[in-house]
């Protein structure tokens, strides 16, 4: 089912309240809730109805995001959104909150670790067969990585003189782990969001934010419950994570998210050891 009429309409709460019109009548009075968004999306809440609205370039990719959701939800131990509806018109998912609080700059809970682990190789052991054309092939290469990298550049030069070669096996991975996109509650891993960018690629790109967000020996606990540590494996974790902290850096600082900014910049500390603070 399909909304019509609204389909040259690009505000997102526009969007997102004639989806819930269309697909969840019952909960049209409800007032919507903005819960933020990231640069490709934003989400609004009504009742315990989250409603994901797509940007304008990517409304058709809300069927495909809903089919994968039910596939990873069948497959991992820890809550997913399950969508109630999809709507590739107006570019709108709809799924039932997931409870917790992201754990962006805060402390992982005891536990958190493995449970964490434990879930990666759940999801990185979905067979191929079943993913189909849910999620697009990524072979997430080091040198396109590197390519228009902000960063200082002592950094920038650490990086490219320790890219590892690409991964010679890809997983189902989420992408883009990092901890405002796992859900906690009462020292409970309670849920893992924001899906719209999994992909069948390198599973280190899963460890990597991880290992950004909570440091050493959180990736540690992690790789333990995972059941897979190798030199190779860890150059290519602590490659992507190095990435990661420095777009992370630059995009705190161009939106004013102080919270990204503060989490890139403590991270840089164990991911680039012996280097300075880092500057604009």
């Amino acid at each position: 089912m399909t909304s019509e009429g609204t389909a040259d309409d690009d505000v997102p709460r526009t969007r997102a309240a004639c989806a819930l019109a269309a697909h969840a009548p019952g909960c049209s009075g409800a007032d919507l809730r903005e819960l933020g968004g990231g640069l490709d999306h934003s989400a609004f809440l009504a009742g315990d109805l989250v409603l994901r609205v797509a940007g304008p370039g990517a409304r058709a990719e809300v069927t495909r995001e809903a089919e994968l959701l039910r596939l990873v939800a069948a497959h991992v131990s820890v809550p997913v959104p399950v969508p109630r509806f999809a709507d590739p018109v107006l570019g709108v998912l709809g799924y039932p909150l997931v409870s917790g609080r992201p754990l962006l700059g805060r402390a992982a809970p005891e536990g958190a670790a493995a449970r964490l682990g434990r879930v990666l190789r759940e999801l990185h052991g979905v067979p191929r067969a079943e993913i189909g054309d849910r999620a697009p092939v990524d072979p997430a290469e080091p040198d396109a990585w590197l390519a228009d990298l902000p960063g200082p550049a002592p950094l920038l030069r650490t990086l490219r003189a320790t890219r590892p070669r690409p991964a010679r096996q890809l997983v189902l991975a989420h992408t883009d782990l990092g901890a405002e996109h796992l859900l906690e509650s009462d020292g409970e891993l309670t849920g893992i969001i924001d899906w719209a960018d999994a992909a069948v690629t390198d599973p280190a790109l899963d460890l990597a934010r991880p290992y950004r967000d909570f440091g050493p020996a959180f990736l540690d606990d992690v790789l333990l419950a995972y059941g897979s540590d190798t030199p190779e494996f860890r150059q290519r974790i602590t490659f992507f994570a190095r990435c990661a902290a420095l777009e992370d850096l630059a995009y705190g600082r161009e939106s004013g998210r102080e919270a990204y900014r503060r989490a890139a910049e403590r991270s840089v500390a164990w991911l680039f050891p012996g280097a300075a603070e880092p500057t604009a």
